[in-house]
């Protein structure tokens, strides 16, 4: 079998809170970003496991072989025959960029997960989510395969929000933003962040979660909608300049590097 794979954006992304562990909790909105940006994946059965592509980590590290993984122990403890995985051979063609925001390895890890379930397993719907939970922050998103969704926690709630599907375009600076670092450099910022203006965040979050991802981008600046764009930019000089050439239409998807708009149409 053969598939394309999205990536997603983030139309609002707000920081709500965080534990003793260092885990971030948000409040936001994903959207697939259906267009010429995608992943390709093939899967056929062959002799044994392969898993091939044009990858920026190890095989242990990547959150495809990650969610093989998972998926095969869930099986085993269901007792659910599970050799198939074993013979697999999982060739991907990347293009959509990695440090981007756009949740590539996220979005490859969850789109596995659906159609293998759909062709061999036939989990429910509870059970591939639990297991897209352990894989990754927003795999349980891709996994959900809707094109809209409210997303809290720390990715793993995800709310289906119908909605007109948009066109976007998408830009993406030659930048690397670690999310790791972006969140960490977030946390420095807070006491500066406490002596500026703010907002009732719960009332603000609630009210974003009920518009349309149009009414929210028409309506709204980019600075004001994402919490990780102001220290993405302190954390990366060459993202700053490049922001600086960007109008009001262009907002700033997850940890970054990227930027997104409303296509014309």
């Amino acid at each position: 079998m053969i598939f394309d794979v999205y990536p997603k954006i983030n139309i609002f992304l707000k920081i709500v809170g965080s534990d003793a562990r260092g885990y971030h909790f948000l409040d936001s909105r994903f959207c697939l970003a259906r267009g010429v940006l995608k992943d390709i994946i093939q899967i056929e059965e062959k002799d044994v496991f392969k898993l091939s592509g044009n990858f920026d980590c190890s095989m242990q590290d990547n959150t495809i072989y990650k969610a093989v993984q998972f998926l095969k122990k869930y099986l085993i403890q269901k007792n659910i025959e599970s050799k198939i995985l074993d013979y697999l051979q999982i060739e991907v063609e990347k293009n959509i960029p990695a440090g981007a925001g756009l949740g590539g390895g996220s979005a490859d890890a969850g789109a596995i997960l659906f159609h293998l379930n759909q062709k061999y397993f036939f989990l429910k719907k509870e059970e591939i989510l639990q297991i897209a939970q352990q894989v990754g922050a927003d795999v349980a998103f891709f996994v959900s395969n809707f094109y809209s969704a409210n997303v809290s926690g720390v990715g793993e709630v995800v709310e289906e929000f119908k909605e007109k599907n948009l066109e976007f375009e998408i830009i993406t600076p030659r930048v690397f933003c670690d999310t790791k670092r972006v969140y960490q450099e977030y946390d420095k910022m807070q006491e500066f962040l406490k002596n500026q203006e703010k907002r009732d965040l719960k009332i603000f979050v609630q009210k974003m979660r009920q518009k349309t991802s149009k009414e929210i981008l028409e309506n709204m600046n980019r600075r004001d909608l994402n919490d990780l764009l102001l220290p993405a930019l302190h954390l990366y000089p060459k993202l700053a300049e490049f922001e600086k050439t960007l109008d009001e239409k262009w907002f700033f998807s997850g940890s970054g590097s990227s930027f997104f708009r409303i296509k014309d149409i």
